[in-house]
């Protein structure tokens, strides 16, 4: 079929500085391939052309969009977008036909969303993959055992999406499939919390509702409605780990060991606790914060006032942060006043802000003791760990030279403060 919008007066400069904002944030000062592409696209404008030749094209932009990892609803946002820089620029003397029009912008974002699709169904499988193997490795198996079994049920969704296959489809009645039996019978008593559970229950019938949706829309080639509740199954599916993973964390915490003079974990429950938090991040997609925290000049205080004072200041500091953080992080006693903190679940800024908010409070805490207020401060060093393959032991001594570095520089900084690798 053949096109003519040659009769609108598009300024090829002026889109293109709309549209290849995207691309300088994502692929530095170098745009030259992208505008390369732009150009192409208004050369076929300023004449006659052939749909094939407008729709190749954009699966050339599309291609080199996904490569720089430009996610596609910017894409869509710009095809719509040049649709519309068409129809504005429609001279006043000049009629086109926008029935016409429409469909040819329309065909080819569904041709975009199919190559987006396509690539996302092939990342999804992969990093599905890796999250059943995380599981597989976990030491402790609790609740997010049941999670193996979702993540293959998404991954059979994604290649019969990819095959537009109905046959054998997975299940779609959210009490009948493998993880859905198990969430609405065992689980009511594992999941002694019953609005948690009633939040998973919500949370996985929003799923499948979705696959739903996809199951009928299988056979109509719209690929950019099917990529769009694709990525709203993962995103659900994600949410679903997430709260196991925070769950199956408290029954961890709960079997370790406790230090006997302050209540935090010991130490030896370090590298099995930040070993099982790594592989449930692996498994849900989720960040976790890790943090080392020191009690600026304890020597001292022990030097005035004592150890037993020093003592009770080390569980008033412990204290301290229990009644700042969830039941599901945990604080373990590294060694004398040195203590590590984990924060499943938490991007490094709102860990930051949980993190300073302990600071703030140690830093007002006053110890009675004989008679004398005994206070200090504390230093922090904290890092966000994200998780992108599978653990290796020398993972956490890696890090812990990490945290370590920004708590001395927290220390060399005046103390009193958290540093943020």
């Amino acid at each position: 079929m053949k096109y003519d919008f040659s009769n609108t007066s598009l300024e090829l400069r002026e889109f293109i500085d709309a549209y290849t904002a995207c691309v300088t944030i994502h692929d530095g000062v170098n745009i030259s391939t992208i505008t390369g592409l732009y150009e192409q696209v208004f050369e076929l404008l300023s004449g006659e052309f052939e749909e094939s030749d407008f729709i190749h094209v954009y699966e050339r932009i599309a291609h080199y969009k996904i490569e720089k990892e430009i996610p596609y609803s910017i894409v869509a946002n710009e095809i719509h977008g040049l649709k519309n820089f068409i129809i504005n620029h429609i001279e006043d003397n000049h009629t086109i036909d926008l029935v016409k029009l429409l469909k040819l912008f329309q065909k080819t974002n569904n041709v975009v969303a199919h190559i987006y699709l396509l690539e996302y169904i092939e990342k999804l499988i992969a990093q599905n993959s890796m999250r059943i193997n995380s599981i597989a490795d976990l030491v402790e198996k609790n609740i997010i055992y049941h999670y193996e079994s979702h993540l293959l049920w998404l991954n059979d969704l994604a290649l019969h999406i990819k095959e537009r296959d109905k046959v054998d489809f997975p299940e779609l009645n959210e009490r009948s499939c493998k993880f859905g039996v198990w969430l609405n019978g065992d689980a009511k008593e594992t999941i002694a919390n019953s609005n948690k559970h009633m939040s998973i229950v919500n949370l996985h019938k929003n799923l499948h509702l979705f696959a739903s949706k996809i199951f009928n829309l299988l056979d109509k080639n719209e690929y950019h409605i099917l990529i769009t509740y694709l990525e709203k199954c993962e995103l659900i599916s994600l949410s679903i780990g997430t709260e196991l993973a925070l769950l199956d964390q408290i029954l961890i915490n709960k079997m370790v060991t406790k230090d006997t003079l302050t209540g935090a974990l010991n130490r030896h429950s370090l590298h099995s606790v930040f070993e099982s938090q790594y592989d449930l991040a692996l498994a849900t997609g989720n960040p976790f914060i890790l943090a080392m925290c020191d009690l600026d000049f304890f020597k001292n205080i022990n030097d005035t006032y004592g150890h037993v004072a020093g003592d009770k200041l080390l569980k008033s500091f412990v204290e301290c942060v229990k009644e700042n953080i969830r039941n599901s992080d945990v604080i373990i006693r590294y060694g004398g006043e040195e203590f590590i903190i984990i924060l499943p679940t938490i991007h490094k800024e709102k860990g930051y802000e949980i993190l300073d908010k302990i600071r703030a409070a140690f830093a007002e805490h006053i110890l009675l003791f004989n008679g004398e207020k005994v206070s200090t401060t504390v230093s922090i060093g904290m890092m966000e760990v994200e998780p992108d393959r599978l653990f290796k032991r020398t993972f956490l001594d890696e890090y812990i030279m990490i945290v370590d570095k920004k708590l001395y520089e927290a220390k060399e900084s005046g103390r009193n403060r958290v540093e943020l690798f």
